[in-house]
């Protein structure tokens, strides 16, 4: 099995990743932050009424993002950026099922069969199925696509990788519809790496003798997968095209949409506005205060769905808040409910633990938003935090401005100065995975503005940002330097998922209470959710919380007017 240190490879793309997109949550202007705190469920969409009529081709889907990625090979691709066009492109051997964060559905596998401890996975494969260009798709083809994923080092094949170092002798082809994957250990719930959207989707393997870099290249402008949907034509930073696979498996009997056309719309206010004039069909979320107008627009759904991200502020173990009782004065004076309420205005859900409450393991109540002025200045003073201290808080250009003013005036309650500091992009992400020294290093920082897993497992989830082995020093994202013994011993052992699950239980049940209580690395401001805007007349839309901000496209049509 890959070391821990090699798991992760397609989070260091990021690092590489300047001024793209990073999907989360936008959190709007910092106006209105004393606002009196309010529920912080999400609010159902409101969609009475006839929406903006159509003037354009009732058969085309429209959406617009706010940047994609041109990139339609699966073993590279890890933005969300990139992942939206290619969940349509692609199939993997299984699927999440409806809106499930726990349940698989059989994909391009039609029946999975294990042995005992779960260690060896048979997969039958669905017959019949063939690649956009024709091409029949079998087991020899599966195993083909799946070692060019994990061997060509491109990045995402790190979510295979991490259980499969020899696919020449891990993965056999018994015949042409029977797949058998040998982990070496047991995985008891290897269903839901295989329904991953990193990494998973399946590649015509006859793509090598297409350009250069084994169809690297060439599947920059162009795609060959099993899916519904293939690449047209693209437009690096404009427009992505996509039209119908003739050779789908799954048939073209229903009203599904005959062309999607992706649009790179930057501009927040852009994006509501072209769903208000009915120009777009599905939409990135904007601003709160444009999600909370589009709520009660006529004809438009916002999505509700909370998934499995988490937002976060970063608290450096070292310097001021090197000890444990500092970051828990820090936790104790953000207001969390406030922010949620009244900055984000219920387009995040309040946080329950440091883990998302659909994920695996999850403990409720093991996180609890609290604001105590007083205990927080009898914490800083055993830290031997001084009044006068100054900490920076660090965040990039369009994400985390609101937090940091209001941790800027939480903080002044105790006599600590916050200076905020405003970087691009890739400086942010340099500054989350490059070794500095602690006087370079920011004390606090809105990080990455959020983190997502690419599979329901915690392990997967807080490799990369909370353990020891995720630190800048392996140019990884756990930019507070956080280490724990008991926190490294739960990921460690989540990752083999021993068929015990009560020890698993136990493990991560006390990692959430020492992150959570004890010896925080952070301050958890929300759990995402899926505020997508959706034209009313756009049927079949399913969000999933593992899928974050994806559409299968195949499953949406128009509703006839």
């Amino acid at each position: 099995m890959a070391s821990l240190d090699n798991r992760y490879s397609r989070r260091q793309f990021l690092r590489g990743a300047a001024g793209a997109a990073s999907g989360a949550v936008a959190m709007g202007s910092a106006g209105g932050l004393l606002a009196a705190c309010g529920s912080s469920a999400p609010t159902s969409a409101k969609h009475q009424g006839a929406g903006p009529a159509l003037k354009r081709d009732p058969e085309t889907l429209v959406v617009a993002m706010d940047a994609f990625t041109p990139d339609f090979d699966p073993a590279s691709y890890f933005l969300l950026s990139a992942v939206v066009p290619n969940f349509g492109i692609y199939d993997s051997l299984m699927r999440m099922k409806g809106n499930s964060a726990t349940e698989t559905e059989p994909w391009l596998a039609e029946k999975i069969t294990t042995n005992k401890d779960k260690s060896v996975w048979t997969f039958a494969l669905r017959p019949g199925v063939k690649y956009s260009d024709g091409t029949p798709f079998d087991a020899s083809a599966l195993k083909a696509a799946y070692t060019r994923t994990i061997t060509a080092n491109l990045g995402a094949g790190s979510t295979l990788s991490a259980y499969i170092t020899d696919p020449g002798k891990q993965i056999v082809a018994r015949d042409p519809g029977t797949v058998v994957i040998d982990l070496g250990i047991s995985v008891p719930r290897f269903d839901l790496l295989t329904a991953s959207q990193y990494g998973m989707g399946i590649v015509n393997p006859n793509v090598t003798s297409k350009g250069k870099n084994e169809g690297h290249d060439w599947l920059q402008s162009h795609s060959d997968g099993t899916g519904a949907y293939m690449v047209q034509s693209v437009q690096p930073g404009n427009k992505i095209v996509m039209t119908r696979n003739p050779n789908y498996w799954g048939g073209w009997g229903q009203r599904s949409f005959k062309k999607i056309i992706i649009l790179q719309v930057p501009q927040s206010s852009t994006r509501r506005q072209g769903m208000q004039s009915g120009d777009f069909d599905i939409a990135f979320a904007s601003t709160p205060e444009d999600t909370q107008a589009l709520r009660n627009a006529p004809g438009i759904y916002v999505g509700n769905q909370k998934m499995l991200g988490m937002l976060y502020i970063i608290l450096g173990a070292y310097g001021p808040l090197a000890s444990p009782q500092a970051r828990q004065a820090i936790n104790l004076l953000f207001p969390v409910d406030q922010y949620v309420s009244s900055v984000t205005k219920g387009t995040v859900d309040r946080p329950t633990s440091i883990l998302p409450d659909l994920m695996v393991y999850h403990a409720p109540g093991s996180y609890t938003p609290t604001v105590n002025v007083a205990k927080a200045k009898s914490l800083l003073q055993q830290a031997g935090v001084k009044p006068g201290t100054q900490l920076t808080y660090e965040f990039y250009t369009g994400q985390g401005d609101a937090a940091g003013v209001l941790l800027q005036s939480q903080l002044s309650l105790v006599g600590l100065n916050v200076k905020i500091v405003e970087k691009a992009y890739p400086a942010v992400v340099a500054d989350l995975s490059t070794p500095k020294p602690v006087s370079q290093r920011p004390n606090m920082s809105y990080g990455l503005a959020g983190w997502w897993p690419e599979y329901n497992n915690p392990s997967d989830f807080c490799f990369p940002i909370l353990s020891s082995g995720g630190t800048p020093v392996h140019h990884l994202f756990n930019g507070g330097y956080y280490e724990n013994t008991a926190v490294n011993n739960a990921i460690d052992k989540g990752f083999s998922e021993p068929s015990n699950t009560a020890e698993l239980t136990t493990l991560w049940q006390q990692a959430q209470t020492i992150m959570g209580k004890e010896d925080p690395p952070w301050i958890p401001l929300g759990q995402i959710i899926d505020t997508s805007y959706l034209r009313t007349d756009v049927k079949g839309y399913v969000a999933n919380p593992v899928y974050v901000e994806s559409y299968d496209f195949r499953a949406l049509s128009r509703a006839s007017t």
